[in-house]
């Protein structure tokens, strides 16, 4: 006859009273603290889980933390938030010296030549169509390649 076993998950902790804890430092009647003793032995030293005060550390009490968080904070706008600014500082600039006549890409990638401008707005000319399109879709400006001022190269 065969048996069919079942597996149950079974928690491997004991419960036990705090103050009986059988890996406290040895020292004092049956390894406690001593009354009034702000969380040190009688031997004199610390138990691990308390501080200087004798009150109970957190997982994250150590000094270490305390300068973590600023300086997260410092980096997350030097790479961040800063190079952001600039960039929409520039887009700016350049949405606002748009003017007729200059040949722009859109977002979308639609090249063509600035026919009309308003406030919100620029008209396109591209070959005999005009579009409209808002002044914000405009990614750049497409300078001419002659800055050698007409010379050919011989």
């Amino acid at each position: 006859m065969s048996q069919t076993s079942f597996l149950l998950p079974v928690t491997f902790a004991r419960f036990q009273d705090p103050s009986t804890r059988s890996d406290a430092p040895a020292g004092g009647a049956g390894g406690t603290a001593a009354p009034g003793a702000g969380g040190a032995t009688a031997a004199g030293t610390q138990t691990p889980a308390t501080g200087p005060s004798g009150q109970p550390q957190g997982p994250c009490a150590g000094d270490g933390m305390l300068w973590m968080m600023p300086m997260f904070l410092v980096l997350m706008y030097f790479f961040m938030i800063r190079p952001e600014q600039k960039r929409k500082k520039e887009q700016q600039n350049l949405l606002a010296s748009i003017k007729q006549g200059d040949r722009v890409v859109t977002i979308s990638g639609m090249h063509g030549e600035v026919s009309s401008l308003t406030d919100a707005t620029v008209t396109l000319r591209v070959d005999t169509v005009h579009m409209t399109f808002d002044r914000s879709s405009v990614a750049r400006i497409v300078r001419d390649d002659s800055s050698d001022g007409g010379k050919t190269a011989s």
